[in-house]
């Protein structure tokens, strides 16, 4: 089965992107337990995160999570990208 993506809209986010946004900030940010929000640097990436995830390329997602400039992201940021991939197509259903 074949997930279809939702595309993100350009404007201000709706209560169900808003949520889906401060999630996936968070989750780049790191998660643990008793953590409820993404750090300032995070949630500012939010919309972007948001709006790459929901083309499902998780390289160039991974990059926006680690910052890197290198060819390749680091593997906790790759794993990290293919989470909120999962967690959009999820919550695009």
């Amino acid at each position: 089965m074949s997930p279809t993506l939702t595309a993100v809209p350009d404007t201000a986010p709706t209560d169900e992107f808003a949520d889906l946004e401060r999630r996936l900030a968070l989750i780049a940010c790191g998660t643990r337990e008793g953590k409820t929000q993404a750090c300032d640097v995070h949630r500012k990436k939010g919309p972007t995160l948001l709006r790459i995830a929901s083309t499902g390329a998780v390289d160039a997602l991974a990059m926006a999570i680690c910052g890197s400039e290198h060819r390749r992201s680091c593997t906790d940021c790759v794993t990290k990208a293919t989470e909120m991939i999962g967690i959009y197509n999820e919550g695009a259903r």
